[in-house]
């Protein structure tokens, strides 16, 4: 025992007190310094996975062997009327968009409140609305979409060319920077060349075979964007029919510069037509009568889920390559009329005929120049232009040419615009964008939100 007990006794020092408390300090030393070692691994590893589920940046394949998805909560930052550029791309990590947009996302379940998101009605359930919008790139557009009427799609993506713009800017259909754009040979990438994250993942890209740069604008000599839209359609139709098919039961082509109503389309097809988009076709929107074949004015156009389910095998294998003229024949070619091409194709391939989006009184639910023209159209006084050649004697003009529960306005270029109509319709009563409308655009304003009972969700 005594030799036990000496085998731990200290050695005959004259401060064993002193030697004891020192090497205690130097054990507590170095417990926290291992003990914030640990701390900072464990913070490393939390901020890792922070990140990595905000920016997973994983890819979807594209359908149909057209196109890819870039998946991301990331836009770019751009200035306002501006395309992207890489420096502002490489910067987007830095200042991440927290906009709590509900549709920025095809991901993103959690909804906002009508109208900052879809009206949920249980009714129509069955009647959900994919908008798709088919653009060049444009950051502004996308923001000022997203941030309004695009909020109350259920599912809402753009499709736009695989090719975009690196710095300038767009207005309408001319690219603009100066007089030295045109001189600029790196002023176009592919979207593959700028960094995972640089689009938001409901922006989908596909590969057109007619590129969409090298036009210009015979007035000025500008830059313009080329107008394949024919291609750009068939193409688009194609992604979404082989991708999304299962998410909506209604499917609307929406021009970027047309402001949409959502749940009008859906108070329309249940309240109004009582429609089975499973089990019947329609093709549908302003009806044109000015062609040989009736046609639905491109400015937003929409179909049934099976009629999209059957153009798109009909897009698929119809002819492809033909370099000729107009032929009255469903094929890809140059130059080719989108809304014509569209009803030549629904008519040899499916029998399906446009379907006139009108009310009781033959007023218009979609406008094809803002709607306060379109107020003063009076068909007596104008004649027969194209707007009103053929038409039925009885379609409505002047302060009863639109219909009070409207689907679209066309022709809205800037952002301004847009966030004015935001205001007009779906404001606090009497904003100072309504106060400032004359009279009788006023009225009709009123009507509006009347109908869709709007002031009660606000």
């Amino acid at each position: 025992m005594r030799k036990g007990l000496s085998s731990i006794r200290i050695s005959s020092s004259p401060h064993p007190r002193k030697r004891i408390k020192g090497r205690s300090v130097r054990a507590l030393f170095l417990t926290l310094v291992l003990a914030g070692a640990g701390l900072s691994l464990l913070a490393v590893y939390l901020s890792v996975q922070i990140q990595y589920q905000n920016n997973p940046g994983t890819t979807t394949p594209g359908g149909g062997g057209i196109g890819s998805g870039v998946v991301s909560n990331i836009p770019i930052n751009v200035r306002p009327g501006s395309a992207l550029s890489v420096s502002q791309v490489s910067k987007s990590k830095a200042n991440r968009n927290t906009d709590p947009s509900p549709n920025n996302s095809l991901k993103n379940s959690a909804r906002a409140a009508y109208p900052n998101g879809p009206k949920n009605d249980a009714k129509y359930a069955k009647d959900r609305v994919y908008c798709m919008v088919p653009y060049v790139w444009n950051q502004v557009f996308y923001d000022i979409i997203m941030k309004t009427w695009g909020k109350r799609c259920d599912v809402i993506n753009f499709i736009t060319d695989s090719v975009v713009k690196v710095g300038g800017e767009m207005h309408g259909d001319l690219v603009i920077k100066g007089d030295d754009i045109s001189k600029d040979p790196n002023g176009y990438k592919l979207h593959t060349e700028l960094p995972p994250g640089s689009f938001p993942d409901n922006v989908h890209f596909i590969n057109m075979t007619r590129p969409w740069t090298g036009c210009k604008d015979k007035k000025t000599g500008k830059p313009k964007i080329c107008r394949h839209i024919w291609e750009k359609m068939w193409q688009s139709w194609i992604y979404v029919g082989d991708n999304h098919l299962d998410q909506a039961e209604w499917f609307c082509k929406v021009d970027y510069d047309t402001y949409f109503f959502p749940e009008n389309l859906q108070h329309y097809v249940r309240d109004i037509k009582n429609w089975d988009p499973i089990n019947e076709h329609h093709y549908f929107g302003a009806l044109l009568y000015h062609q040989v074949n009736v046609l639905v004015a491109g400015a937003a156009a929409c179909w049934s889920r099976k009629t999209l389910a059957g153009i798109v095998d009909v897009y698929k294998n119809m002819p492809k390559g033909y370099q000729g003229r107009y032929r009255g024949r469903c094929e890809d070619r140059p130059e080719a009329s989108e809304e014509i091409s569209t009803s030549l194709c629904l008519k040899e391939g499916l029998n399906v005929t446009a379907e006139a989006m009108v009310d009781d009184e033959m007023r218009e639910y979609v406008t094809l120049d803002p709607y306060h023209n379109v107020l003063t159209w009076n068909r007596t006084k104008q004649g027969e232009w194209w707007f009103w050649l053929n038409k039925p004697a009885n379609a409505g003009q002047m302060e009863n040419c639109c219909a009070i529960r409207p689907m679209g306005m066309h022709k809205y270029k800037y952002k301004w615009q847009i966030k004015m109509l935001e205001e007009q319709f779906y404001g606090p009563t009497n904003n100072k964008e309504i106060t400032k409308l004359n009279e009788r655009t006023r009225r009709y304003v009123d009507k509006v939100r009347g109908a869709m009972e709007i002031d009660q969700y606000l």
